[in-house]
């Protein structure tokens, strides 16, 4: 009998990616490295990018975006709530030359798009950037 799938938390991507904590990175490396399918969320994609760019590690936006976009091509990576080719079509919408979507704003619209929307209301007219139209509520 197949195992279940688990998702992954923020935290072990992060220790995986950074190598921050040696102990955590290995046994981070040794699943996300592993045969295992994995379930990924955006949530996670998201709070990931917020900390990498955020003030502590200070990523550039280009390094965070090829990070989750090299991690999305694993093979044993399932994306939970999206498409992983729309996750990843929005993620370049995070870096020059494609585009300035916030990390936020382009997972929103892999979701969205992933469930077949490709309208958003939302007062933020820059949302198009993501690659969803915004509509503002009437």
């Amino acid at each position: 009998m197949a195992e279940a799938l688990r998702a992954v938390d923020a935290n072990v991507l992060l220790r995986y990616l950074l190598n921050d904590v040696p102990a955590q990175a290995a046994r981070a490396r040794r699943l996300i490295e592993s045969e295992t399918t994995l379930g990924m969320t955006a949530v996670v994609l998201a709070e990931v990018a917020w900390t990498l760019a955020g003030p502590r590690y200070k990523w550039e936006r280009t390094l965070v975006a090829a990070c989750l976009l090299d991690f999305l091509t694993r093979e044993n990576i399932e994306a939970v709530g999206f498409v992983k080719a729309e996750a990843q079509a929005s993620l370049l919408a995070c870096t020059p030359p494609q585009g300035a979507a916030s990390f936020g704003d382009a997972l929103i619209a892999a979701c969205a798009r992933s469930a077949g929307i490709d309208e958003i209301y939302s007062f933020d007219q820059q949302f198009a950037r993501a690659g969803i139209t915004p509509v503002p509520p009437p």
